[in-house]
């Protein structure tokens, strides 16, 4: 079996960030860059500046007005949110490169899609500053799978198989098959990816357990834990699809989060999904699964 550095070896020339993407994070890190900069960077991109365009009037953002230039979106939204943004728009555009028939490719984005906007309402009502970047952190959540469905596919099929078989997790089976996760195969893509670690450690690290996680990581790792089983349960078809996680206790108690508040955020994020798959991914369906699958914090 392939390790982690061969794994992601075997993909970052197929899916590199672009260049667009990339200066506008040098730019973020730049103490001296202005929003002039970024925006001149954004201008000269024709589909980054329509995909920024899109987001800022959707719905998804209800900001207060039109935003009709470059210039004012990157005003309105600041820095770090049109970084953040950018960089949904770069990785979807870069990881939908990847074809595998072992994995169903839009199952795969509804999914991710899903546990990315479960994240941003988890953080809104938590009042919890830089939703988006918890947003981009769900999207790539499950980015190792996609990796491991590409390069060995016959092997992903096979745990894929027994963890329905047995109803335990993939995370379960991958440790103890491969000695590693999906979530820390996504994370080694995401840091040759050279992206901040505020979005890296909530992937590497939301399937462990959160009691035993730092404690400046166990806020956004339990959001993140809590929306990827909330989003793994939405797209729960039947028996022969993945079982669902369970919950982490100790990241449902970081936030009070119980069975009414659970069936509330599916039910706002049922709603968002759509609108949030329509303007990152435009040609993948929306339809989602119907909710057949029970989630509980009990």
């Amino acid at each position: 079996m392939l390790t982690i550095e061969e794994l992601v070896k075997g993909v970052q020339d197929l899916v590199p960030l672009p260049k667009a993407y990339i200066r506008i994070q040098e730019l973020v890190n730049d103490p001296d860059s202005s929003l002039d900069d970024v925006t001149k960077v954004i201008v000269n991109d024709a589909a980054l500046t329509s995909r920024i365009l899109r987001i800022a009037n959707s719905a998804y953002m209800a900001l207060a007005s039109k935003v009709d230039t470059v210039a004012r979106a990157v005003q309105v939204l600041g820095l770090n949110q049109v970084h953040d943004l950018a960089l949904a728009g770069a990785a979807v555009g870069s990881l939908t490169k990847i074809k595998t028939p072992s994995l169903n490719i839009g199952d795969f984005w509804r999914r991710s899609v899903y546990c990315a906007v479960v994240a941003r309402i988890i953080c809104k009502q938590q009042k919890i500053s830089s939703p988006e970047r918890l947003f981009v952190s769900g999207l790539l959540h499950d980015t190792g799978h996609l990796l491991l469905a590409y390069r060995q596919p016959e092997r992903y099929a096979e745990m894929r198989t027994e963890s329905i078989t047995t109803k335990m997790s993939m995370a379960t089976i991958e440790q103890n098959e491969l000695g590693f996760t999906y979530a820390e195969l996504g994370a080694a893509l995401l840091n040759n990816w050279q992206l901040p670690e505020t979005i890296i450690a909530p992937v590497q690290h939301h399937v462990l357990d959160v009691a035993a996680m730092p404690i400046e990581q166990r806020a956004e790792t339990a959001i993140l834990h809590v929306s990827a089983v909330i989003a793994r349960a939405a797209m729960w078809r039947s028996e022969a699809d993945e079982p669902v996680p369970e919950f982490d206790p100790a990241a449902l108690q970081q936030y009070d989060i119980d069975d009414k508040i659970i069936e509330s955020i599916m039910q706002e994020a049922d709603e968002a999904v759509i609108e949030a798959m329509t303007l990152l991914l435009p040609n993948v369906p929306t339809n989602l699964a119907p909710r057949v699958a029970a989630v509980s914090a009990a």
